[in-house]
């Protein structure tokens, strides 16, 4: 996949593109279905496919107050994208400038003299241009009048709940990682270098690599199970991970640990992604460094046996 990080700066050659085009924070189950259409037109037709998205979040500029943290950090939506097959991946910076450009000049200058676009894919809510002010219904016609095909693809629904950023938000925030996880149609993702900590899981026998906190969001500070893959390496490996302060060891230090199961070799500088598949408990500060390593203890042996589980195949849910 290549990047983009500005198309009106580019030199790339762009012909016969078929563009997907989103804020995508997030990358949910409604994101996924628009990207995955315009991969699979680009291929049936032998062109290029595009996600158009943003370097930062349009609020930043239009209304910063009310600017939501993101899902992904820059390097998570990347990953993301790339995994959907995508040709190229323009982050555009979301100016003052950028904003101000009207609807029919985003389609005529961008899209259709700089992308060749064949056909754009969309969601039901989008809006673009000044304000925002263009409608689907403007996009349509400047789409005929430049022989661009627009495609809007629906809502994509859990139960009744239409699918958007803002829910997966707050689910997260109320705790509700298993309904996260679905609208994302991916465990919640963390990638992060493995960065020098104070070694003390390792004393106490239960080794951690270290992540740091970025700004974006999390789900609530506690224990959580899940799997990791480490940076060149295709195999998954099972772990649990503390997201939080540690209140008995490095209280007031924010920080993700990540124990992996059942694995003893020296990762530092090394990326890793790490998926969270399901709460386990609550932070808690401890008596004593005995009674936190009964705990770990018994976090490990909890998540063992629910990855039996999942083996037998029976999902998990959170309590």
């Amino acid at each position: 996949m290549k990047i983009v990080e500005d198309i009106l700066l580019t030199d790339e050659k762009f012909k016969d593109t078929y563009i997907a085009i989103g804020a995508f924070d997030g990358i949910h189950m409604g994101h996924r279905e628009l990207i995955s259409r315009a991969v699979k037109k680009a291929k049936e037709k032998g062109g290029k496919s595009v996600v158009f998205t943003f370097l930062n979040h349009p609020m930043e500029v239009t209304n910063r107050t009310n600017a939501p943290k993101l899902i992904n950090s820059l390097e998570e939506k990347k990953h993301i994208i790339e995994s959907l097959g995508v040709d190229y991946l323009i982050m555009q910076p979301f100016t003052k400038e950028f904003s101000n450009k009207t609807p029919e000049e985003f389609v005529d200058e961008i899209l259709r003299d700089i992308l060749n676009a064949k056909e754009v894919f969309v969601g039901f809510n989008f809006s673009f241009g000044k304000g925002g002010r263009g409608s689907i219904e403007n996009l349509k016609n400047f789409g005929q009048k430049d022989d661009i095909k627009i495609n809007v693809i629906e809502a994509i629904k859990l139960k009744d709940q239409v699918i958007s950023s803002t829910f997966i938000r707050e689910m997260l925030a109320l705790g509700k990682l298993d309904i996260a996880n679905r609208s994302l149609g991916q465990p919640f993702l963390v990638i992060g270098e493995v960065v020098h900590g104070r070694k003390l899981g390792r004393v106490m026998g239960f080794p951690t690599a270290n992540l740091k906190i970025l700004n974006k969001i999390y789900p609530p500070f506690g224990i959580y199970g899940g799997k990791v893959r480490i940076e060149g390496e295709d195999k998954f490996w099972h772990a649990v991970i503390n997201i939080g302060k540690n209140p008995t060891l490095k209280p007031d230090e924010r920080s993700i640990e990540v124990h992996i199961l059942d694995f003893e070799k020296d990762i530092y500088g090394k990326k890793i992604y790490v998926s969270l598949m399901e709460f386990l408990r609550e932070e808690k500060k401890f008596n004593s460094m005995e009674e936190l390593k009964e705990t770990i203890k018994n976090d490990v042996l909890n998540w063992k046996n629910k990855i039996k589980g999942i083996n037998n195949g029976n999902s998990i849910k959170n309590r």
